[in-house]
């Protein structure tokens, strides 16, 4: 049995966060949540540009980090004191003392390698020779992990000292390099990280769409050794649906919100730009954003807007002073009933030298066409992102574990009583279903100067030929 330190006990009183209320804290927690590599998840908030649409929207990795911790230490509470949970258990996936402190270290810091408007630069990063200037959020892990971090000792060494756990291991569960056993427990369908974003954004953006019975969900839990990962009884089929269905309101609502993108676009292209022109050293451009806050980040790069950056470097002024560029011309890029992909549009969410030619060749055609004068950067594109959000691969592998007689020793697929969430009958939410919300979410959008919309789409079937070239 697990000791009481981390899942029962609270021997250094609370700590209040919006949401969950009171959270229990004991001193090895306290140690992480007070050093400064820590700490600086409070400068960088959870939404990036989102409180430019949702004013509220002000918080920030920091309580997200905290709130999955919460999270993840009550599914272990549950498999541990739930007969049925704890029975499930197998040699592959079996949640011994060492084995709750990892996965609770690992929820802890998921978000450590976080930097400001990480998944804006990540989705579609600027390049330099065709490479991501800016690192993926959680190939940095070492830098806050295991590195001293003004002036204090490594995070890594409160892992070995206080919470006895290795924290290469924390740090491979966290990139997703550790074993089968624990692929999905943080990252998945089923994992406190959605579970907790989903309603602390909602609350914080004040939108009624984050309404998930979390309660009864993790009372559902139970291991799934086979597969490495949790299943869930016939009770958590309904808060599951729940959690689905929010992710795909938040989608529309708040993470892909046209304002949102807008901010998202101006920034990439003003810091491709400053690239492309060497207006920026990449090592000073990296650090400024790995080391600063989201505010400070922004306010350092305009110290910096010297007569040798790009025309370009009006947009970071237009960021700042909230002149956004505005919605011009919206498509659907899936055709035959959001079947197929059209391939050019997903194209320049990764060909960004076509992506910024063809930004400039808009311009000139409307410089042609309506006698402007147009440098290059007053029309953008904001293309599909490539990236699964549903996680309907990982849908289509959850499983139940049936405990109502009407559903034992029935004629579903079945591998040792458990049943694949798809094959169970008792949801409208399968794979395919989730598929059509990702699908139906998604837009290709040209975003430009409030003053150039109608032009734009005056000239829509010229400028969609240029596209498609």
């Amino acid at each position: 049995m697990i000791s009481d330190n981390f899942l029962f006990r609270s021997e250094g009183g609370f700590i209040r966060l919006p949401v969950w209320g009171h959270i229990p804290l004991n001193t090895p927690l306290k140690k992480i949540l007070a050093h400064p590599a820590f700490l600086r998840l409070k400068g960088i908030r959870q939404l990036s540009f989102a409180q430019q649409v949702y004013p509220g929207a002000n918080h920030t990795r920091f309580e997200h980090s905290i709130g999955v911790y919460h999270l993840m230490k009550l599914i272990l509470q549950r498999i541990l004191t739930n007969p049925l949970a704890e029975s499930l258990q197998g040699e592959s996936l079996f949640f011994d003392n060492h084995t709750c402190k990892l996965l609770l270290a690992s929820a802890l810091l998921h978000d450590i390698g976080h930097y400001p408007h990480a998944h804006v630069l990540e989705e579609q990063a600027p390049v330099y020779h065709g490479k991501p200037v800016f690192a993926a959020h959680e190939s940095l892990i070492d830098r806050f992990l295991f590195e001293r971090y003004e002036g204090f000792s490594p995070i890594a060494n409160i892992l070995e000292n206080d919470w006895n756990v290795d924290p290469r291991e924390t740090a491979d569960i966290i990139t997703g390099k550790a074993s089968g056993r624990f692929k999905k427990l943080i990252s998945g369908t089923l994992d406190p990280d959605k579970m907790d974003y989903l309603m602390r954004d909602a609350h914080h953006c004040n939108i009624p769409y984050g309404s998930i019975d979390i309660e009864r969900l993790i009372e559902s839990f139970v291991p799934d050794p086979e597969l490495g990962r949790f299943a869930i009884t016939e009770k958590g089929i309904a808060p599951l649906e729940s959690l689905l269905f929010t992710k795909y309101m938040m989608m529309r609502n708040v993470y892909w919100h046209h304002t949102s993108r807008a901010f998202s676009v101006m920034l990439r292209r003003m810091l491709q730009d400053a690239v492309d022109d060497a207006a920026i050293s990449l090592n000073e451009l990296r650090e400024l954003f790995y080391g600063n806050s989201d505010d400070r980040v922004l306010h350092e790069l305009t110290q910096r807007l010297t007569p040798v950056w790009p025309p370009s470097g009006k947009l970071l002024h237009n960021i700042m002073q909230r002149k956004i560029y505005k919605r011009s011309l919206t498509l659907t890029p899936y055709s035959n009933g959001a079947n197929e992909p059209i391939t050019w549009m997903f194209a320049y969410a990764t060909d960004h030298e076509r992506r910024k030619k063809k930004e400039i060749e808009i311009c000139k055609l409307l410089n042609k066409r309506c006698r402007l004068d147009l440098k290059g950067y007053e029309t953008l594109i904001d293309p599909p992102s490539l990236k699964d959000v549903f996680d309907y691969a990982d849908l289509r592998e959850l499983r139940i574990y049936p405990t109502r007689h009407e559903h034992l020793n029935d004629s579903r697929p079945t591998s040792e009583h458990y049943i694949r969430f798809d094959d169970f009958g008792e949801s409208v939410f399968l794979s395919d279903f989730i598929l059509s919300f990702e699908r139906y979410t998604k837009k290709f959008r040209i975003v430009c100067r409030d003053d150039l919309c109608s032009a734009i789409l005056k000239l829509q079937d010229e400028i969609i030929e240029v596209l498609k070239e």
